[in-house]
């Protein structure tokens, strides 16, 4: 799981807040048994400043911070897009290449500029074929802030969630990036009205949005989590893995090829599952149940074609 932040150089909430949610893993671990379970089933990675030269402009401390890169580039709208194709930053190629590297099943960028978490797609009008998990997620973390913060924070567009497309159009996101094309589930939450989080309400952002932060790790521990397997051999198989009559625009996921392991994040309901994976046959998975706020675990193995033909 992979949370960052401020790749906006000027939206520096969230920048603090992520430094925070760090500290407060490593200093609650082992004796906080909600971040002990967290940390123990999870791998977090969290990248507090994605934009460091927009952010520390005019140098070594936060004075006149801005939007955009050293070249000018808005790395926000810099990402691969069927629509667009802008010169890739430094910036956006290392992090393409960090999170092609780590298979993220689950991330959140985080901004400021409005008080709402913003789901995909930004940049198609149609949806997403997980769109009730991907509002359930986002509706989530809204209630959960709603139940610490004042009357009135994150309540913006419907209550503090919003479609991409819905709210405003854009091309080259990262969010729809992730979720395209590298098969991941990504949204973006935006913290704070003001850009720049006055100092004095750092503790309050922290008090609104830490419990959320936390809730919303936890739900790559649920959903469908399996292992594809080689049937004779019980090696692990990189497969395709397919929801027919549900998933669409790269919605389907992929088992790894080291571990075969593989993570479906799904609405509650029974689903049935294709695999499919060169030099074997497909297999077919039916009825598998997923139930809100658990795991589902299954082991797949399929069977190997002899002398395959490319």
């Amino acid at each position: 799981v992979f949370y960052t932040s401020t790749i906006h150089g000027d939206e520096t909430g969230g920048f603090i807040l992520m430094l925070r949610l760090a500290d407060y893993i490593l200093e609650n671990y082992g004796s906080d048994s909600r971040i002990t379970t967290i940390a123990d089933n999870l791998e977090i990675w969290i990248n507090p400043l994605a934009n460091p030269d927009g952010t520390y402009r005019t140098g070594n401390t936060i004075t006149s911070p801005t939007r955009y890169n050293a070249n000018g580039y808005d790395l926000n709208r810099n990402f691969p897009d069927p629509n667009t194709n802008p010169v890739r930053q430094k910036e956006t190629l290392e992090i393409m290449n960090f999170m092609k590297e780590h298979n993220f099943v689950l991330s959140a960028n985080f901004h400021s500029g409005a008080e709402v978490v913003n789901y995909p797609w930004d940049r198609w009008s149609r949806l997403h074929a997980d769109n009730e998990w991907f509002y359930h997620i986002s509706r989530q973390y809204a209630d959960t802030v709603h139940l610490y913060a004042p009357a009135g924070y994150m309540s913006f567009m419907n209550n503090g969630v919003t479609n991409g497309y819905q709210w405003y159009s854009i091309y080259g996101g990262r969010q729809d990036y992730v979720t395209y094309e590298l098969q991941g589930r990504e949204v973006t939450i935006e913290l704070d009205d003001y850009y720049v989080t006055p100092v004095g309400q750092l503790d309050a952002l922290w008090q609104y949005n830490g419990r959320s932060l936390l809730g919303y790790l936890e739900n790559a521990m649920y959903g469908i989590h399996g292992t594809v397997k080689n049937k004779v051999t019980g090696e692990p198989i990189a497969a395709r893995v397919f929801i027919s009559g549900h998933d669409k625009d790269s919605s389907h996921v992929y088992s790894g090829s080291a571990d075969g392991d593989f993570f479906r994040l799904l609405a509650p309901g029974t689903w049935d599952l294709t695999f499919t994976a060169w030099g074997c046959l497909p297999a077919a998975v039916s009825d598998v149940a997923v139930t809100e706020g658990q795991k589902t675990e299954i082991t797949v193995e399929l069977e190997p074609i002899l002398n395959p033909v490319d």
